[in-house]
């Protein structure tokens, strides 16, 4: 882990800066009174979070490392007033979805805070199958304007609205380019007024969807695998991330410090 890091360091002194920071336009307004209720709420088993690995759900010692991650997150778009965080991954199988499920979890454990958590993974979608989602809607739907987001969410706990796919989307590139879905999303944010809005999208490397999506959130996670993701790929990932939003910071996932507990670490 050790060399990555240093490699990672030595590639972003080597390039510098990339360009001025992204700034994106903040969606003002008051919360609907009701609009949270109004989402239908989503029990999940004990032993479905136990297979799937959702253990920021309970909290207690499995949870830290992502309530670790959740206060970082916390700081740094506090101190930038970022409000939309993306997460990606350099290629499939480095468990960004499971990392964003367990922030969003870990997140609806602060009280007086507000999470939305919305898969954009959509040729790919697998956000659902983790929280055991068996809605017929799917987020794509919403930006299709086909059901209303308050009817296709389901609520977990009282404070994280979570937007699932049942199933993969047509053609997700045509639907994220679409002007139309940047006005929807800022709608959702105006209604439910969430602290933060989490977007699980593809593998960087994959398709063009996350390039795409990039122009709507104000930064961007990078999970990475510990010893199958590569220092280039990082490197290449944060070149392309770089050109259209900031970088928020690398999550290395999957790091065997011990083996009795799920870790990762990060770097920022």
């Amino acid at each position: 882990m050790e060399k990555l890091q240093a490699a990672i360091a030595q590639a972003r002194e080597m390039r510098g800066k990339t360009g001025p920071a992204h700034v994106r336009g903040v969606v003002a307004a008051s919360v609907k009174p009701g609009a949270w209720d109004q989402i239908a709420p989503l029990e999940i088993s004990a032993e479905t979070a136990a297979q799937n690995r959702l253990v920021s759900l309970a909290g207690g010692v499995h949870a830290t490392p992502f309530d670790l991650l959740r206060t970082k997150v916390l700081q740094l778009t506090a101190a930038n007033q970022w409000t939309r965080v993306a997460i990606t991954s350099p290629s499939a199988g480095c468990g960004k979805t499971t990392t964003a499920a367990n922030l969003a979890a870990s997140l609806g454990r602060q009280v007086d805070k507000r999470t939305i958590l919305m898969d954009m993974d959509m040729r790919r979608p697998t956000l659902g199958q983790l929280f055991g989602y068996e809605g017929r809607a799917s987020v794509f739907d919403v930006l299709e304007e086909d059901i209303d987001f308050a009817d296709q969410a389901r609520r977990l706990g009282p404070n994280v609205a979570l937007s699932m796919n049942a199933g993969p989307a047509r053609d997700p590139s045509e639907l994220i380019l679409r002007k139309r879905t940047e006005e929807i999303i800022n709608e959702i944010e105006r209604t439910y007024q969430p602290g933060l809005m989490l977007f699980d999208l593809p593998p960087m490397l994959a398709n063009d969807d996350t390039s795409a999506f990039l122009r709507i959130v104000d930064c961007v996670m990078i999970v990475a695998e510990a010893e199958v993701t590569t220092a280039k790929q990082i490197d290449t990932c944060e070149k392309e991330l770089a050109q259209h939003t900031n970088i928020l910071g690398v999550v290395l996932n999957k790091c065997r410090f011990n083996e009795e507990e799920y870790g990762y670490s990060y770097g920022y």
